[in-house]
């Protein structure tokens, strides 16, 4: 059971962790590299960031 709990917090503090640093990616610019867009897209659907891969060209409010 102890490594059941410990195992939970590892994993959610991970996340939290990786879901932080995805939110601290810059937006990306219409002129910018197309890779860059794929990968900043494809992190926050990856973490469940839905509003910053849906809302394109619109300010995130962060």
């Amino acid at each position: 059971m102890h490594s059941y709990v410990f195992n939970l917090l590892t994993g959610g503090t991970a996340a939290l962790v990786a879901s932080a640093a995805a939110r601290a990616l810059p937006d990306p610019t219409p002129a910018g590299s197309r890779l860059y867009l794929w990968l900043y897209r494809f992190a926050h659907l990856i973490l469940a960031n839905f509003d910053k891969v849906t809302n394109e060209g619109q300010p995130s409010g962060n």
